[in-house]
């Protein structure tokens, strides 16, 4: 295999065109998680755990080689979209709790409208 021949995965797609390149921190983290993905789907497929393995490994290289202060911009910027995500699901919860709250207090108002409706006065007994 020479530096300008094409690589392809077992599915026929390509996997990095001619002339060969490094992948980078960003391309590296895209493959693994469709990697990931992949074997999620084709838990059999063993050739789609070695290719995981590889983009794996080679993703540690990279965080390896990266300055300490590139490595803490990056685990900020990872942790801060977490927060995001987080906040966002706590969010749409929040707005999920409240419909229903507001469905319970209507639900609520109808009930008292139909047994204030309903009311009937007492009978008096009379006595002999």
């Amino acid at each position: 295999m020479s530096k300008f021949s094409n690589l392809y995965d077992i599915d026929g797609n390509i996997i990095n065109k001619s002339p060969q390149h490094t992948f980078t921190l960003e391309e590296t983290e895209q493959l693994v998680e469709d990697l990931t993905k992949k074997v999620q789907e084709n838990p059999d497929n063993e050739t789609y755990k070695v290719y995981l393995a590889n983009a794996q490994k080679w993703l540690y290289k990279l965080y390896n080689e990266m300055s300490r202060e590139d490595l803490m911009k990056r685990l900020n910027l990872v942790k801060d979209s977490v927060q995001n995500a987080k906040d966002e699901v706590n969010e749409a919860k929040q707005k999920e709790l409240d419909e229903i709250n507001k469905a319970v207090e209507e639900l609520k108002e109808e009930y008292n409208k139909v047994t204030m409706d309903e009311y009937v006065e007492p009978i008096e007994e009379i006595v002999a």
